[in-house]
């Protein structure tokens, strides 16, 4: 394992501001995600891992929605491990744990689930194949794989100050890129799949915009990527505090306008593994 691999935005991911990150995104977007998810919970019963968990809430969500057997929320976080157990304990959700651990070597056994979640991460670290790889590793044939893939090219403002475009790839994916991870990972994802020869592959794109969802509560969400990423980007970017502030700033008053509008686009992905994935999960 490279030393980078624990590295990639696990230092902005454990700001307390993405507690409410995590928190905000939620409710956002499970109305329209827990839908996509049906096909791959078309039974009751399921032992399912969620790759990057967080602080939960959507291992939480899984529990109460679809009734598996078995959730275990992987993280490689202590500090949002701790939070996701003060919020969701066992009591109250029976079959949920959480569990620190390295997604790209993670301690279970082959064919130990039937599903495998991982959501708002893959863009975030240097190796998301590895991660991919594990997953299926993990997953027994014939059981899912589901992604959020998130791609920060797939995010739109008018009217703004200034090119949304440009802080997206010259501000946030400069910043990401010099912690090894790529902020368009999303739309690579499809065709990763079918090179490791996962099969049923669907993409859908949940829609995150200001006709879709409370405006103030997609503002929100701008906010706290604000306040949990705006000193890490201007850190790594070669851009100030000051100017990344300004940018996002922008961003949250668009968002915020009655007639403004702000849409984020996310890949919503799954695929089944097959037992010709198995090989494939096995190349170093």
């Amino acid at each position: 394992m490279t030393p980078e691999f624990t590295y990639g935005q696990k230092e902005p991911m454990e700001n307390e501001a993405m507690a409410r990150t995590f928190d905000a995104q939620a409710r956002a977007i499970w109305p329209q995600e827990k839908e996509t998810l049906r096909r791959v919970f078309s039974k009751k019963g399921l032992r399912v891992l969620d790759v990057g968990c967080g602080t939960g809430e959507i291992s939480s969500r899984v529990v109460k929605e679809f009734a598996p057997k078995r959730v275990v929320g992987l993280d490689l976080s202590e500090r949002n491990l701790r939070r996701a157990r003060e919020l969701y304990p066992p009591s109250n959700f029976p079959g949920l744990s959480f569990e620190e651990g390295n997604a790209a070597e993670m301690g279970y056994e082959d064919s130990e689930f039937d599903v495998a979640l991982c959501r708002h991460m893959l863009q975030a670290v240097p190796e998301p194949v590895r991660v991919i790889r594990e997953m299926i590793r993990v997953v027994k044939p014939g059981g899912w794989l589901y992604f959020l893939a998130e791609d920060y090219g797939m995010l739109f403002f008018h009217p703004t100050k200034y090119d949304t475009d440009e802080f997206w790839r010259e501000y946030a994916g400069k910043a990401a890129s010099k912690s090894g991870s790529d902020l368009r990972h999303g739309r690579t994802m499809p065709a990763q799949l079918a090179a490791l020869r996962c099969g049923d592959i669907q993409a859908t794109y949940l829609v995150i915009d200001t006709l879709r969802v409370e405006r103030d509560l997609v503002a929100d969400i701008f906010v706290h990527w604000r306040d949990g990423f705006e000193a890490w980007i201007g850190k790594h970017s070669g851009h100030s505090r000051d100017d990344v502030q300004k940018r996002f700033n922008d961003i949250i008053e668009c968002t915020r306008n009655p007639l403004g509008y702000a849409a984020w686009l996310i890949p919503s992905i799954s695929a089944k593994v097959t037992e010709g994935t198995k090989p494939e999960a096995r190349k170093p």
